[in-house]
C-alpha cells in the first residue's frame, strides 16, 4: 500500500495540514528568527498569547524546551514523506538556540520560567523566580539538536550538568541552575555515593533530574563516551537507593533541603515532615524523599534510554520496570483503578486530613486515590514491549480493564471483548499505548483500537485542517505526532520515528 493512499493516506493528510498550517502562520513573523510561537487562534490563525514555562501570560513567547513534540512532528513527517524541509524546519530551532540563546557555557536561555518574547525580540524570565535554567521533564531530541550542531550539543549538556549539581560525590543538586556557572572539573570529578536522605543545597525532583541523567545517557549514545553514562547511572540509582527493602517504591527525590519554603517565608525545611510528619505515627520516616508521587514521563523516559542505549542502557530498563511493578504490587488497586497514595514504605495517606496550611495543600486537604489514567496505561505498555514481563502485561490488563476497553486477554489471546469506552473524546496516550501492545504482540486488534482512537481524536478535535484545543492551536499539540506513529505502524514506513516525551 502507498503511504499516500488509504486509511494512512487520510492520516498522513491530517497530520501535514496540521503541519503545513502552523509552519506559515506560527512562524517568526520578522523572518529574524527560525521560532514558531507557542499558539495560534483557532478561529483567525493569529499568534495568541500562551505560557508554556511560568513565564509571562500576557507575552507573545516561543518556549522551545516545551515544543520538543512540535519538533519530533517535523522530523517524523521528513521521515514519512521524504521531504527534507520539516526537519530543517525543526534543526534550524535547535541550531539558534545554540548559537544565539545561550549563556558563556552553552547553556540554552529555555525551560521552566524562561522563554523568547517574539514581539520584544528578547529573552524573557518569569518575574517571580531568579534566572536560571530549568528543565523538569522536557527531554529535548538530542538526535536533532545532535544533527543540527554536535558541539553545541556536547557544550550544552555538559553545561546543564556543570550549573545544576551542586556536590558531585553525593549528586545533590538543584532544579534550578544558574547561568554563568563557573566551569567546573565535570566527569572528572570524584563520587562517593554515601546515604540518601541526606540534608543538601537543593530539591532533588525526579522530574529534573530525569532529564538530567537522559541528557547525559544521550550524550553517551552519540559520542560513544563513557563518562556521561557512568554519572547519569549514578544519578538514577541515588532514586532507587531510596526504596524500602520489600517494598520497591523510589522517592520523588533522594535528599532533604532546609532551605525549602513550607507555610511562608519564616518556615522552611522538610515540607513533608513540617506538613505530614505530625499525622504519621512515630517510626516511619516522613520525608520529601518518603513519599509516593508516581510520574509516568519518568519511568517512560528511563525506557527510552534503556532502548535507545541497548545492553549499556539495561540498567535504566531494569530501574523502570521494577519501579512499575512495586507501583503495581504495593500501590495499586483494582476495584477503581487507582494507586493509594502512600509512604514509599507502604503506609497509606489516604483520607489523611491536613491540619495546617503548607506545601501539600490547605488546610483540611484530604489525600485522595490516584486515578490510573491513559498515562499510566500508555507506560506500562511499553514497560512490557521492552521487558516481557508477565506482571507488566497484568497491570496493562487492569488498567485498560478500568480504562473501560473490556478485557485485551493475554499478549498471545483473542481480542475478548476489547473495546474503546463511549462517548470518548479520543486520547493520543491511549492510541500510543495501543502501538505499543501492537509491537509487542502483533495482534491487529490493538492495532484496530489505535485507529479507532485515532477516529475519536479526529472527531473531536481536528477542525479545518488543524488540531483545536480551547480555541487555539497548540504547537505542542501531540496528536499529529501520534497519528504519524500510526501511520509507521500501519505502513512498515519510518522506522525509529522520535521518541514521544511530553503529553
Amino acid at each position: 500500500m502507498s503511504i499516500a493512499s488509504g486509511r494512512a493516506g487520510e492520516l498522513l493528510k491530517a497530520a501535514v495540514n496540521h503541519a503545513d498550517y502552523v509552519l506559515e502562520r506560527a512562524a517568526d513573523r520578522t523572518g529574524k528568527t527560525p521560532l514558531f510561537v507557542n499558539a495560534l487562534d483557532a478561529d483567525n490563525g493569529e499568534p495568541a498569547c500562551h505560557d508554556y514555562d511560568h513565564v509571562d501570560r500576557t507575552a507573545m513567547l516561543s518556549s522551545p524546551a516545551s515544543q520538543q513534540n512540535w519538533l519530533r512532528t517535523l522530523a517524523a513527517l521528513s521521515a514519512l514523506t521524504g521531504q527534507s524541509a520539516y526537519r530543517e524546519a525543526a534543526e534550524d530551532v535547535f541550531r539558534y538556540m545554540l548559537k544565539e540563546q545561550t549563556d558563556r557555557n552553552g547553556l540554552i536561555y529555555w525551560g521552566g520560567h524562561t522563554s523568547y518574547d517574539l514581539e520584544e525580540r528578547r529573552v524573557a524570565f518569569a518575574s517571580d523566580k531568579a534566572r536560571v535554567h530549568e528543565l523538569k521533564c522536557h527531554y529535548p531530541d538530542y538526535n536533532l539538536m545532535w544533527n543540527a550542531d554536535r558541539s553545541g550539543t556536547k557544550r550544552y549538556i555538559e553545561a546543564v550538568w556543570n550549573a545544576h549539581i551542586i556536590d558531585w560525590s553525593n549528586l545533590d543538586f538543584n532544579r534550578h541552575g544558574p547561568y554563568d556557572a563557573p566551569p567546573g572539573a565535570l566527569w572528572a570529578n570524584g563520587y562517593e555515593d554515601g546515604d540518601v536522605f541526606f540534608w543538601g543545597g537543593g530539591l532533588t525532583f525526579v522530574n529534573a533530574g530525569s532529564d538530567l541523567y537522559y541528557g547525559a545517557a544521550m550524550l553517551a549514545k552519540l559520542t560513544g563516551e563513557d563518562a556521561p553514562l557512568e554519572w547519569a547511572m549514578r544519578l538514577a540509582e541515588r532514586y532507587a537507593q531510596t526504596r524500602r527493602s520489600g517494598v520497591g517504591i523510589s522517592g520523588y527525590q533522594f535528599s532533604q533541603s532546609a532551605s525549602a519554603w513550607c507555610d511562608g517565608p519564616a518556615i522552611r525545611g522538610d515540607r513533608a515532615q513540617y506538613q505530614l510528619a505530625p499525622l504519621i505515627p512515630e517510626g516511619r520516616p516522613v520525608y520529601e524523599s518518603t513519599l509516593f508521587k508516581p510520574r509516568p514521563a519518568v519511568q517512560r523516559c528511563q525506557l527510552a534510554i534503556g532502548e535507545a542505549l541497548g545492553d549499556r542502557g539495561r540498567p535504566f530498563l531494569d530501574w523502570s520496570c521494577g519501579e512499575m511493578a512495586a507501583w503495581g504490587r504495593t500501590a495499586y488497586r483494582g476495584e477503581d483503578n487507582s494507586f493509594v497514595p502512600m509512604l514509599t514504605d507502604g503506609w497509606s495517606l489516604e483520607g489523611l486530613t491536613l491540619d495546617r496550611n503548607g506545601y501539600f495543600g490547605r488546610k483540611g486537604t484530604v489525600f485522595k486515590a490516584i486515578p490510573a489514567g491513559p498515562e499510566f496505561f500508555w507506560m506500562y505498555a511499553m514497560g512490557y514491549r521492552l521487558s516481557g514481563d508477565p506482571f507488566l502485561w497484568t497491570m496493562v490488563r487492569n488498567i485498560a480493564a478500568g480504562l473501560g476497553f473490556g478485557d485485551i486477554g493475554e499478549p498471545d489471546g483473542g481480542r475478548r471483548g476489547a473495546k474503546l469506552p463511549g462517548p470518548a473524546t479520543g486520547d493520543h496516550r491511549i492510541l500510543f499505548g495501543m502501538l505499543e501492545l501492537h509491537k509487542a504482540t502483533g495482534r491487529d486488534c490493538f492495532l484496530s483500537m489505535a485507529n479507532q482512537t485515532a477516529n475519536q481524536l479526529l472527531g473531536a478535535r481536528y477542525r479545518k485542517g488543524r488540531f483545536v484545543t480551547g480555541g487555539k492551536v497548540l504547537i505542542n499539540d501531540p496528536a499529529p505526532l501520534a497519528l504519524l506513529h500510526l501511520v509507521s505502524a500501519e505502513t512498515n514506513a519510518g522506522d525509529g520515528l522520535p521518541s514521544v516525551f511530553q503529553t
